[in-house]
């Protein structure tokens, strides 16, 4: 499984996000910052996941199939998907 994260620079709601998966130590395998793409590549997966709003965190499993979705903020429901997904 792969945890992505797609966020703006200047959404507060993104570094609010920061702050709880630091907090439960979650690591991100992939970060896109849609607001200074590094690649081509960040904008095709944003498209390829059709990310409407940030920030967005999407669980996908090896072949790239997306298995949960969680957009916007709120500890609660990120902790509740990271820990029935074993990541916390």
């Amino acid at each position: 499984m792969k945890l992505i994260k797609f966020k703006q620079d200047n959404c507060t709601p993104c570094k609010m996000l920061d702050g709880f998966l630091n907090e439960m130590g979650v690591e991100v395998d992939q970060v896109v910052n849609l607001s200074n793409p590094e690649s081509d590549d960040d904008l095709i997966l944003a498209g390829k996941y059709a990310i409407e709003k940030t920030p967005t965190l999407i669980l996908i499993n090896d072949n790239g199939s997306e298995i949960q979705r969680f957009k916007g903020v709120g500890q609660n429901g990120v902790k509740s998907i990271l820990a029935r997904r074993g990541l916390i």
